[in-house]
């Protein structure tokens, strides 16, 4: 009795590793809030990088 417990066990787990190793892993879609987010940041790092770029001119010039 034991040993067919383990073996359903066993057979349990391995058809799940092998289902989990198929599968590709899927990708999960962006939200809107998290597309904003993006591209806030690359607006703020280019208005930054903008600023210092004029500041280094105005020293320069």
């Amino acid at each position: 009795m034991t040993e067919q417990n383990e073996d359903l066990f066993y057979k349990e787990v391995e058809g799940r590793m092998a289902d989990l190793q198929q599968k590709a892993p899927e990708k999960e879609k962006k939200t809107g809030a998290e597309r904003l987010n993006t591209l806030f940041s690359l607006a703020l790092g280019l208005v930054i990088l903008l600023g210092l770029l004029f500041t280094l001119l105005r020293m320069v010039g």
